[in-house]
């Protein structure tokens, strides 16, 4: 295990490199200027002025050389500046990051809390009415488009009950409490979604366990149907269900963009979108590196979760 996780760390350096490059090199065919942007409507026109901001930012220099600059920053862990207002990308990332994975893993944990016992349920009464009624719901949860179903959780729950404030951010040093009551709502959101497609996975990986000769086999010794269920079939089982849980994560942090919007939660998507809006090209790739490596660190470790829950790949 201690080497295949050393060989899954440098494929994780190569993969980075190689994402970084490729952004590098296709936000430079982006339309649009960023010294223009910068200097605004008033002096976009000037084109001494536009060739001027160009030299100030770097821009002006041939691309091999913007791409060694970066990738030297790179190796340092410095992301470089914000062409605006020459704040770090580090310290944009450290700000948005912790709210965006603050968001995933709630969500995330929301939705196994909701789809997996949902998911065993339906597989438990195959072809009754309880399966029927679940797996409709997982199936309109799954095509139902999440900015509508967080519209129609923030008229139900804020204007109409007035349970929940509809948007907002608060730091959880600043206040915990009213910063928690912010997140239920996107959280939420998001969790329904993510929880209809773990409900069918369960439900179609804990059917075809629960058909396995060794079940059978186990219920002709007489072992409690509990015990078959809870520590045999399920976890056979969650292998497939993990892998779902664990590709979903990983779109988190850069699918949350509707979401994000929506609630007024300042993560990173909103900031991603945001810096291509503005041409800014060191926060455009700051924030994808960043986001593809979380996606692969997530991958890694469930890849590693594999060998914990099933001693066959160990």
């Amino acid at each position: 295990m201690v080497r295949y996780l050393g060989e899954k760390v440098v494929l994780l350096i190569v993969q980075v490199l190689v994402v970084g490059t490729l952004v590098f090199s296709l936000i430079h065919f982006m339309p649009g200027d960023p010294a223009v942007l910068v200097l605004g409507t008033e002096r976009g026109g000037d084109a001494v002025a536009v060739a001027e901001m160009r030299h100030t930012l770097g821009l002006d220099q041939p691309l091999f050389m913007q791409y060694w600059n970066w990738l030297v920053n790179f190796v340092k862990f410095d992301l470089g500046q914000s062409l605006y207002d020459k704040t770090p990308v580090n310290t944009y990332i450290s700000q948005r990051l912790p709210n965006t994975i603050e968001l995933a893993i709630v969500s995330i944990i929301l939705a196994m809390i909701i789809g997996v016992p949902l998911g065993i349920a339906a597989a438990l009464k195959r072809q009754s009415f309880i399966d029927l009624a679940l797996s409709s719901v997982a199936a309109l949860g799954v095509s139902f488009p999440v900015y509508v179903l967080g519209a129609f959780m923030i008229l139900m729950f804020s204007f109409k009950l007035q349970w929940l404030p509809a948007s907002g951010f608060v730091e959880f040093t600043d206040n915990p409490g009213k910063h928690m009551l912010r997140l239920i709502l996107p959280s939420l959101t998001l969790a329904l979604g993510l929880a209809a497609s773990i409900a069918r996975m369960t439900r179609s990986s804990m059917l075809e366990v629960l058909n396995k000769d060794f079940i059978q086999t186990l219920r002709a010794k007489g072992v409690p149907e509990w015990k078959i269920i809870s520590k045999h079939a399920f976890r056979n089982a969650i292998i497939p269900v993990i892998t779902i849980i664990g590709l979903q994560l990983g779109n988190l942090i850069g699918g949350t963009v509707l979401i994000e919007y929506l609630f007024n939660w300042p993560g990173m998507s909103t900031l991603l979108v945001k810096s291509i809006a503005n041409r800014d090209y060191p926060l455009i790739q700051g924030c994808i590196v960043v986001m593809a490596t979380f996606f692969i660190v997530v991958n890694i470790w469930v890849d590693l979760l594999y060998g914990f829950m099933d001693p066959r790949v160990r």
